[in-house]
């Protein structure tokens, strides 16, 4: 049987025996030739209830390939038999304006992840860390009763002193200044060293005064905002550097970051789906694709097969002998088209049953120990199982 779903590009793996290259033969009725020849039937053993059924010889593995996107062929690079290699480009579309896309998208994650980004945001997680101490010591100083720190008391007491003083020094100069001109001028000076004097004791004062509750949510506020901003901050440096960082991690500058190398990641995909890859090591079966071609998307290209590892997929194994085969069980396999024997065992059963003919049948793949000389996919053969001592 053959399974086919589009991958990008769409490729499908036929495993473990589920697919044949070409035409399904029609399926060998299950008889039992008594002193047949070996080419044809494996004997029974003796003593032993056998299981037998009729089967087809399939590759181990099988890749119908096929684009999930529609375009013109660019090139070609391999032609049916040739042998190939898991990952080796098979056929590739136009894909220019692909190639410019993925450039232009890795310019901008380049300069994104590069030194001096790196020390811009360094920078940044510096300058959080210090807005946020100075915010948690501004909370703390108020949570003390107080609305500035102790150092900006004792500055604002010493400006109040030096003012004081200054008024003294200019009181004594008025009492002491004779003629008109000369008290005028002290007085000027008097009156504005008593006013920086009054702005200093109002400074003092409001700063020893207690402070508002809409001040301290202010600050709570404040800190809030500076903590927040730190750990964004340290989101940030740990993704440019490329260390692993918590889904959850938010910021703008993250967000710029993480949405450019999703836009490279997203050229870099739609470039890959521009070319047919081969999935294993095996062989091209079939490919239908010419320079210059249009293929929409969906069509099957190319098919690759692993022939060097061949199986055999039971036909007509049925549900009266199902129950009696199971995985790893001993298996002989008779190829009518060779006239040969080889050895196998069971390396799956289907679950699931499909009609032949109006009977319930399950599919059974048999791993062969040995590969014929001249055995190829689609040869049919004829098996059979040991059954219970």
């Amino acid at each position: 049987m053959r399974r086919t779903k589009l991958l990008t590009p769409l490729v499908v793996l036929a495993l473990a025996g589920c697919g044949t290259i070409g035409k399904t033969p029609e399926p060998l009725p299950t008889v039992v030739l008594q002193g047949g020849s070996l080419s044809t039937r494996a004997p029974q053993a003796a003593g032993r209830d056998a299981v037998s059924a009729s089967g087809v010889v399939v590759p181990a593995q099988q890749a119908d390939m096929a684009f999930a996107l529609g375009g013109t062929v660019r090139s070609v690079s391999v032609e049916p038999g040739d042998r190939v290699t898991e990952g080796q480009v098979l056929v590739e579309l136009e894909n220019a304006a692909l190639k410019a896309r993925v450039e232009i998208a890795g310019r901008v994650v380049r300069e994104l992840n590069s030194p001096a980004a790196l020390a811009a945001a360094e920078q940044a997680l510096a300058n959080a860390e210090k807005a946020l101490t100075d915010a948690e010591y501004h909370r703390r100083v108020q949570q003390e009763g107080y609305r500035a720190s102790p150092e900006t008391i004792r500055d604002a007491e010493a400006k109040l002193l030096l003012a004081n003083e200054e008024v003294d020094r200019y009181k004594g100069i008025y009492d002491s200044a004779s003629g008109e001109s000369a008290k005028a001028l002290a007085l000027v000076n008097l009156t504005g060293a008593q006013q920086r004097r009054d702005a200093a004791l109002r400074n003092l004062n409001w700063y020893k005064g207690k402070p508002s509750d809409n001040a301290q949510a202010m600050l709570d506020a404040e800190r809030a905002a500076a903590k927040a901003a730190l750990q964004e901050a340290e989101w940030y440096v740990a993704a440019v550097r490329g260390d692993p960082i918590p889904k959850e991690a938010t910021g703008s500058s993250l967000a710029r970051l993480q949405n450019a190398r999703d836009d490279l990641a997203a050229a870099e995909a739609a470039l890959e789906a521009s070319r047919l890859t081969a999935p294993f090591t095996g062989t091209v079966a079939s490919l239908k694709a010419t320079v210059g071609d249009y293929l929409p998307p969906g069509i099957i290209v190319a098919i690759v097969a692993d022939l060097a590892r061949l199986r055999v997929e039971t036909t007509d194994l049925s549900e009266l002998d199902v129950s009696a085969v199971s995985i790893g069980q001993a298996c002989t396999i008779s190829i009518e088209a060779l006239g040969e024997q080889a050895p196998g065992r069971v390396v799956s059963v289907s679950p699931l049953p499909t009609t032949l003919g109006g009977d319930v049948v399950y599919a059974a793949t048999v791993e062969l120990e040995s590969i014929p000389e001249g055995l190829r996919a689609g040869m049919t053969a004829e098996v059979v199982c040991e059954g219970s001592p």
